[in-house]
């Protein structure tokens, strides 16, 4: 059989707009869903009942819940309940909702990874709850962040295909677009599959980039705080 790789030059315009909004959609999925998943995580924390439980159980609704399930039940719900939206604004929701349980769970061991004199040694000093958060605990717990939170943001990638059943012209669905009209659907997989490979590469790097800094910065901080 002989691969005709020419479909990805005729249609690149195709390619090019899928590509363009799965990158919107995966990026403004993952925003909601570290915003989101900061304040599940804060009430997974709280040590009232009336925070943590609702938190605890959207969690893990969310994650022992298929994504291809929400995403439908954002989809027909929202209209049901006479709320209109446009389908790349169905699948940011669905998306950063799904992100957001999981990046909730990741927040919550990275926080509780950083030793707990460092919270009481804050507050000690007059910091309120809040300081203590933001100046103290979230900058130490970057180290232990990144990494998981890196692979996650590759698999909101690769879960933003699962889009295309809503039929949003995302890279995969503009994939079923051109094979249905080339019927070469070997040649136009493998090329969207080295589009996804070379998002989620760009991905991987830019989260091993900020987890060396941060932990040169952390590394340089101790030695300083050590020698003073």
């Amino acid at each position: 059989m002989k691969l005709e790789f020419s479909v990805g030059m005729r249609f690149w315009e195709l390619f090019a707009e899928g590509l363009a909004t799965t990158v919107l959609v995966s990026a403004s999925a993952l925003a909601a869903g570290l915003l989101l998943g900061l304040l599940l995580a804060m009430g997974r924390l709280a040590k009232s009942a009336v925070w943590r439980a609702p938190s605890l159980s959207a969690i893990e609704l969310m994650r022992n819940v298929p994504f291809i399930a929400l995403l439908y039940i954002v989809f027909f719900g929202l209209p049901g309940l006479g709320v209109q939206m446009p389908t790349f604004l169905v699948g940011i929701l669905a998306l950063g909702l799904y992100a957001a349980a999981y990046y909730a769970e990741i927040y919550r061991a990275a926080i509780q990874s950083v030793p707990s004199g460092q919270s009481e040694a804050a507050q000690s000093l007059g910091l309120t709850p809040r300081q203590t958060l933001f100046r103290v605990v979230l900058p130490q717990m970057m180290p232990y962040f990144i990494p998981p939170a890196t692979n996650q943001a590759v698999m909101l990638v690769k879960e933003s295909a699962v889009l295309s059943t809503i039929t949003l012209v995302d890279l995969t669905m503009a994939a079923q677009i051109v094979q249905s009209t080339t019927f070469r659907p070997l040649e136009v997989y493998i090329i969207i599959s080295l589009l996804y490979w070379a998002l989620t590469e760009t991905i991987s790097r830019i989260g091993a980039l900020c987890e060396r800094r941060c932990r040169a910065r952390f590394a340089s901080g101790t030695t300083q705080a050590a020698v003073q």
